[in-house]
């Protein structure tokens, strides 16, 4: 606890008539690790799937809060959007991310393996 948040608490405690609400510092959670569900996927051509993310603190709890960056490292094959639905655009494999926005340094992912091919039926 710092010197600062030692001090309010004294403050608080020898002011009784007053009322305090005050963010918990233990609700600030800090990312340890994100999840990508499915973790890998099969599409044909031209269809969609929605993947999900989920942030994790180093105590396995999961943090709701959190929003994530979503990219494909091969455009050709799989787009992504910001909410996590991936398009299938080519044959081939792609690999999508998800970062957590504001989790670093270093920034903190997940990753999905997107495989695809040939034409929708």
């Amino acid at each position: 606890m710092g010197v600062n948040c030692m001090r309010l608490t004294r403050w608080i405690a020898l002011t009784p008539a007053l009322l305090v609400t005050l963010p918990s510092l233990a609700s600030a959670q800090t990312v340890a690790e994100v999840q990508v569900a499915p973790a890998a996927i099969t599409l044909r051509v031209h269809t969609t799937q929605r993947l999900v993310a989920v942030a994790y603190d180093a105590a396995g709890n999961v943090i709701t809060t959190v929003h994530y960056k979503w990219t494909s490292n091969n455009l050709n094959v799989a787009k992504v959007d910001s909410t996590g639905a991936v398009s299938a655009v080519g044959d081939g494999s792609a690999v999508v991310r998800a970062e957590a926005i504001g989790s670093g340094p270093p920034p903190h992912h997940g990753v999905a393996v997107i495989t695809v091919r040939g034409r929708a039926p």
